[in-house]
């Protein structure tokens, strides 16, 4: 979003202001914004916005797991739960819609930091699912985190 002065008398200043909603945004990024005028000399000029975005709390290789294999040998699905801020994060709870396809340990690596979740398909049949695990934290600014569950359960060789 821009804001700017919409007129400025020849040989004045104006004041340009840029805002970006990094909602949708992870690590570095690069904006930019062209100003138009009726300079015959310079009719415009780039600006440049750029930066890192650091989530609150990042999940490592991301919010989705893919458990898929043979039934009874599926491979674990896990993932890190780190906390970017200098206090510590606790993990309150956590609920899934999937308690006939998985099991999940959360192990606690570095207290408050960093955590480690594994996630085990427990299926008694083959087939495929989608659904999600919530983990619940003390992180006003990230209250909840949802991790995305995909599993393709091959019946293997009868």
């Amino acid at each position: 979003m821009a804001r700017y002065d919409r007129v400025i008398p020849p040989g004045g200043t104006g004041k340009i202001t840029l805002q970006i909603d990094t909602n949708r945004i992870r690590g570095d990024f690069r904006k930019k914004a062209i100003v138009w005028s009726n300079d015959p000399e310079r009719m415009s000029v780039a600006i440049y916005m750029e930066g890192e975005v650091i989530s609150h709390i990042s999940l490592d290789p991301g919010g989705y797991l893919s458990l898929w294999g043979v039934k009874g040998k599926v491979p674990l699905g896990c993932l890190d739960i780190i906390n970017n801020h200098k206090s510590p994060l606790k993990i309150m709870g956590i609920d899934s819609d999937l308690p006939d396809h998985i099991e999940w340990r959360l192990e606690e690596i570095k207290p408050g930091y960093v955590y480690r979740m594994e996630v085990k398909d427990i299926s008694k049949t083959a087939g495929d699912y989608t659904g999600h695990l919530i983990i619940r934290t003390d992180c006003p600014r990230k209250p909840e985190l949802v991790i995305i569950i995909n599993g393709h359960i091959s019946p293997g060789k009868k």
